[in-house]
């Protein structure tokens, strides 16, 4: 009997021992983690639906928001639920996938889920957070009041949030409303792309010309040129317009910048383009499709060739490059201040991620067989001296938003997906051994708040936990 007494003692002390760190918020299997200020959402049990119509990877399963269950059969679908700014959560449960519809319903932490509307396609929070837009059938909801627009599919709200553009379906006549005080009036029919201005003026692009190609851009109603697609300047500005005129139905266009009347043509055959948050207009130009690669145009400027993607924060520009090697090519990281007159230089080889907070640079590198083996390392944007080893064997990470720590995500041995996690200081000299704190989780695994203190993760094995990390 004392040999039995010490044996179970012995097992609830392993127990204990193996029970993982911070609190248990589910059982089960969770996925899509969504977080907000120390809190999360996901899905869990997310399984999929018993028809054959429905491709593969889409799912459905009961929405939790921290510990406590809120919905059920919530797809897997981009946009089927998230937070406001202010914390609040809104979702489409009940999915119907053949429909393409649920039932509407917001929840916020600790307190009972509330249905807005019995049916709803979609929706989307104010520039605040105060106020729920949402597509019903054959009317526009906005917050406990509605607006009955046939066939409305589609809704954005202006920067000050006062107004909202509506658009109907193909089939209803792709016409574009602009609501405000409850009141819809139609801005222009036969629309599909449609966007605010900073200032709150909308444009659409209008009806497509029978054979295709660039469509009539319309600004408040009025034409002012035509284009495959625009995007406007973080300043509202300008305009850049992509067209594909002289080769409708081509992957690329021609890329004009559009400043009051006056357009000019920036570069040709280009595929990615964007504006950077500085008011800068970078583009890949001359797009190889085969290659996956062209060359990166920063307002006009050619910068480099055989570049693969880029990034920009504020005004320094971060971008891939293929280089040739003998019968393949190795990718390279490089980087270029457009505020100064220095010229492009390169960071390092084979980088596959990094993430730029202030003037220090944190990426992935020296990888063993590609991009689940890699050496997490440190330096300055403009990589003047050697990087400096943070963590070995890492297959991702995740920088707190204030820049002050690192989620590791380390590969857990013998399996091809689980993750092992540790936190790390992302400043000051690097720590000789990276302790985990939990093993075996989803690659899912995230910060919960701003300051890094708080780690959202899911067991590969099943269960949802959030952490406090000291």
């Amino acid at each position: 009997m004392a040999f039995a007494r010490i044996a179970l003692l012995a097992a609830l002390a392993a127990s204990c021992e193996d029970k993982p760190p911070g609190r248990k918020l589910a059982a089960g299997i969770a996925s899509r983690l969504a977080v907000h200020d120390g809190h999360v959402a996901f899905l869990l049990d997310a399984v999929h639906p018993d028809d054959r119509t429905i491709p593969e990877d889409l799912v459905a399963g009961d929405l939790w928001l921290d510990d406590r269950k809120v919905g059920s059969a919530v797809s897997s679908q981009p946009g089927t639920y998230a937070f406001s700014k202010a914390g609040q959560l809104a979702f489409l449960s009940s999915w119907r996938f053949r429909a393409g519809e649920g039932e509407l319903w917001t929840a916020a932490p600790g307190a009972e889920p509330v249905q807005v509307a019995k049916a709803a396609h979609a929706f989307s929070w104010s520039p605040d957070g105060s106020t729920l837009a949402y597509v019903a059938p054959n009317r526009l909801g906005i917050g406990t009041q509605s607006v009955a627009i046939e066939g409305v599919q589609e809704v954005a709200w202006s920067p000050d949030g006062k107004r909202i553009a509506a658009r109907t379906s193909a089939s209803a006549g792709g016409k574009l409303y602009l609501v405000e005080n409850l009141s819809a009036r139609e801005i222009a029919p036969g629309t599909s792309d449609f966007a605010f201005a900073p200032d709150g003026a909308l444009a659409a692009l209008g009806p497509p010309p029978p054979k295709g190609g660039d469509r009539p851009l319309l600004l408040d109603g009025k034409e002012i040129g035509r284009a495959t697609a625009f995007a406007f300047s973080p300043d509202g500005k300008e305009l850049a317009l992509l067209s594909t005129a002289k080769q409708p139905g081509e992957a690329t266009g021609d890329l004009y910048r559009l400043t009051g009347k006056q357009q000019h043509l920036v570069a040709q055959k280009v595929s990615d383009w964007r504006w950077a948050p500085a008011g800068d207009l970078l583009c890949l130009a001359r797009y190889d499709l085969r290659a996956r690669a062209g060359t990166l145009v920063v307002n006009g400027r050619e910068i480099a060739s055989k570049v693969q993607s880029f990034v920009a924060s504020g005004r320094r520009v971060l971008y891939l490059v293929q280089s040739p090697r003998k019968g393949d090519f190795r990718i390279e990281l490089w980087g270029v201040d457009l505020a100064t007159a220095e010229k492009p230089h390169k960071i390092d080889d084979g980088v596959y991620g990094w993430d730029l907070s202030g003037d220090t640079l944190f990426y992935k590198a020296r990888c063993a067989g590609g991009p689940r083996s890699c050496s997490l390392l440190r330096t300055t944007f403009a990589a003047s001296g050697p990087p400096t080893l943070l963590a070995p064997n890492v297959a991702g990470f995740d920088l707190s938003q204030d820049g002050t720590r690192i989620l590791v995500q380390q590969p857990h041995r013998g399996a091809t997906r689980a993750m092992d996690l540790a936190v790390i200081p992302a400043q000051g000299a690097p720590r000789e051994h990276v302790k985990d704190f939990v093993e075996e989780v989803d690659p899912s695994s995230r910060f919960a708040d701003a300051a890094g203190k708080r780690v959202v993760y899911a067991l590969a094995k099943g269960g949802a936990y959030i952490a406090e990390v000291p």
